[in-house]
């Protein structure tokens, strides 16, 4: 990750936390956090070399928001191998593995968090596990200006 960003602890945790920060993010915010679904759809025509599948593999590709009342706090994008997931974990994911931070420009999504193209987010990406084959890839990103506050 760049060494030229000052990160709070805040978000060195968020960085570093194994798995999901939505509970974390609405302890931050001092309110509830919602999903908000911009795309999903199940595609065949990529390859995920991290995700160690096939080509013509079906791939769950998800686009979500995680909100609150009047802000937009996250962006993530997930992709799952769909044969992977068994039917008792689709709703809740295990093992984690963090495989890359970053802090840079976002300029597809900065109009979600009302900011100019070249505002700088942070970043992390990590692969979901499941009987020790990856499941699926989770990106999420965030303003570098967020949590910046001390609580």
């Amino acid at each position: 990750m760049a060494k030229d960003h000052d990160l709070t602890v805040f978000q060195q945790v968020l960085l570093a936390t194994d798995g999901t920060v939505t509970d974390l993010i609405a302890l931050y915010a001092g309110e509830p956090m919602r999903v908000r679904k911009l795309q999903q759809e199940v595609r065949t025509d990529r390859l995920e070399p991290a995700l160690a599948c096939v080509e013509g593999t079906a791939l769950l590709d998800r686009r979500i928001l995680l909100s609150g009342a009047a802000k937009n706090y996250l962006y993530a994008e997930s992709c799952f191998v769909l044969e992977r997931v068994p039917e008792s974990i689709r709703e809740q994911m295990l093992t984690t593995e963090i495989v890359e931070q970053a802090v840079e420009p976002c300029v597809t999504i900065a109009h979600h968090f009302d900011l100019p193209v070249a505002a700088p987010f942070v970043s992390r990406t990590y692969l979901v596990h499941h009987r020790n084959k990856p499941l699926g890839k989770i990106t999420e990103r965030w303003p570098l200006s967020y949590f910046r506050r001390v609580p």
